[in-house]
């Protein structure tokens, strides 16, 4: 109880003092005009003038904003007898315009200026990058500053003829002043007038990338256009100047060295952003690996050759050819003729455009022809190819012709009537026998006799076929070897070998699986047929 009336009486008084301090403060102000009868009180005004009334002529009133931005402005009337100075002299009511600081002091009623003091405006110092130029040629009149706080608004600042300049701390002229220049300026005045602007040396930036662009593309460049390395980065374009210089290898070099397409590293500064120092890469050399599509000219000594590289969606690349170009073919030196429409090829090249340094060209692909022989003499091949309606070829076979039995060096008298063979030729030269290679047969079916050294066999189909084995045959059942003993009727085999000279259906057996089940001798034959290239019957 004691306790709530102790808290009732404390606020009482705080609202008692509240509210003796509100009548105690209306009668100052009420009572401010006249401190006592018959004296004159004085009132003090400092603040900006916002506005001057009439804005044209001889001011009557001016409008003050006071040093607390909270409060309200001040509107002052100006009489006759009103008094101006500034700093210590006298002035004139000419001097009040907007954005001048004043110190006034008010008598009479209505409260009217006696005295007007209008103060120094102190300098002003703006920090920042150099955001526009007006006007944008010729000599400024005043220059846009973006502050470093990027939140703070612009600064206009008007220059004149007597600004002072300072680049890195030696005296320049408004000539070193550039959009995108560093600046610490001072101004004083209204409206603000720069009475020094220092500006930053400008810093050079460095630009990684390619060179995608020459300007112009011919004669001596005056730009150069940069892909920089960064992903997703923008081209960049840079003035070049007779003072850039241009480094290789640790060596200086000249302009000539910079290609579109060099690796590079640039210095740069200034307003446009001008090179300094550019670092070329030494050229590496470009691989094109791919088909030859076109010679030109197509006829004499071709001086470009165009390469579709592999790969559907890639353009063909053109590549240029001199007399210093080396040909290879088959670790061979060729010359250019050599090199055909067609020919598959390796090129290194380098410069731009690419010219080739070296073209290793690959040996002609073979033409192909598989078949059955019908007739064979150590001169003359002839083979059935297996197409249908296809006619009888024959090849000449040369002291150079190569022989294979499967993938074992063999000789023209192993090649008999009914072989399924595989013969290579030149494209130059179509029918005549580079490679003949004899090509196994798979047979296929079950056993219906074994008759010494030639088992027969009914085929799938029904047909019959003839396997004729000798002592160096082999026999398998699963993977175990065994001999012609564990041949039975009945049995179903799969027998591989050289087709039987002039018997059609018939292989000479070099390997004999005998098969406890059907698949595993079925899988015999499709493993020789698909994988080893060997044909079947059944």
């Amino acid at each position: 109880m004691n306790t709530r009336t102790h808290r009732y009486g404390r606020f009482g008084a705080v609202i008692a003092l509240s509210l003796a301090s509100v009548f105690a403060t209306s009668a100052v102000a009420m009572a401010s005009p006249v401190a006592h009868a018959g004296v004159e009180a004085t009132l003090h005004v400092q603040g900006t003038i916002t506005a001057v009334t009439p804005s044209t002529g001889t001011p009557t009133s001016i409008t003050v904003q006071p040093l607390d931005a909270y409060a309200p402005s001040e509107n002052v009337l100006l009489g006759p007898d009103t008094v101006y100075t500034q700093a210590g002299a006298p002035s004139s009511v000419s001097a009040l315009s907007v954005g001048v600081r004043v110190q006034i002091t008010l008598t009479g009623s209505p409260a009217t200026a006696a005295t007007v003091n209008l103060l120094s405006a102190a300098p002003i110092f703006v920090g920042g990058t150099v955001s526009a130029l007006t006007p944008s040629t010729g000599t400024p009149t005043s220059v846009t500053i973006q502050p470093r706080d990027p939140h703070r608004a612009v600064v206009t600042v008007a220059l004149n003829a007597a600004t002072l300049y300072y680049l890195g701390g030696t005296t320049s002229t408004v000539a070193s002043l550039v959009v995108g220049s560093q600046v610490e300026l001072e101004a004083t005045g209204n409206p603000a007038t720069a009475t020094v602007v220092k500006i930053a040396p400008p810093r050079p930036i460095w630009i990684e990338g390619t060179v995608s662009a020459l300007t112009p593309s011919t004669g001596t460049p005056t730009s150069v256009t940069i892909q920089p390395s960064a992903h997703n980065a923008v081209p960049v374009t840079i003035a070049l100047a007779s003072s850039t210089v241009y480094r290789q290898a640790g060596s200086v070099v000249t302009i000539a060295d910079l290609l579109v397409g060099s690796r590079v590293l640039v210095e740069a500064s200034g307003n446009p952003q001008t090179a300094t120092l550019i670092r070329i890469a030494k050229p590496q050399p470009v691989y094109v690996t791919g088909m030859v599509t076109a010679l030109t000219p197509s006829t004499g000594t071709p001086t470009s050759v165009t390469v579709q590289p592999a790969g559907s969606f890639t353009a063909p690349i053109t590549v240029n050819l001199s007399s210093t170009t080396v040909y290879d073919q088959l670790k061979t030196t060729v010359t250019v003729a050599a090199l055909l429409v067609g020919s598959r090829v390796v090129i290194t090249a380098s410069g731009s455009p690419l010219s080739a340094t070296v073209v290793r060209i690959a040996a002609p692909l073979p033409d192909v022809t598989i078949g059955s022989v019908t007739a064979v003499t150590n001169a003359v091949l002839t083979v059935q190819p297996q197409a249908v309606g296809a006619t009888p070829i024959n090849f000449t076979l040369t002291p150079t012709t190569t022989y294979f039995n499967g993938r074992e060096v063999a000789t023209i008298t192993e090649i008999g009537v009914g072989d399924i063979v595989r013969v290579e030729s030149a494209p130059s030269a179509p029918t005549t026998a580079l490679t003949v290679i004899v090509r196994d047969l798979a047979l296929v079916g079950r056993v219906t006799d074994v008759t010494g050294n030639v088992i027969t066999l009914r085929g799938l189909y029904g047909q019959t076929l003839l396997v004729n084995v000798t002592p160096t045959t082999t026999y398998s059942v699963g993977k175990t070897s065994t001999t012609i003993s564990a041949v039975h009727q009945g049995e179903l085999i799969v027998a591989v070998g050289p087709a039987m000279s002039g018997v059609t259906k018939s292989v000479t057996a070099s390997r004999v699986w005998i098969g406890l089940r059907d698949d595993d001798a079925l899988y015999h034959a499709i493993v020789q047929h698909r994988f080893e290239g060997r044909r079947h019957h059944h």
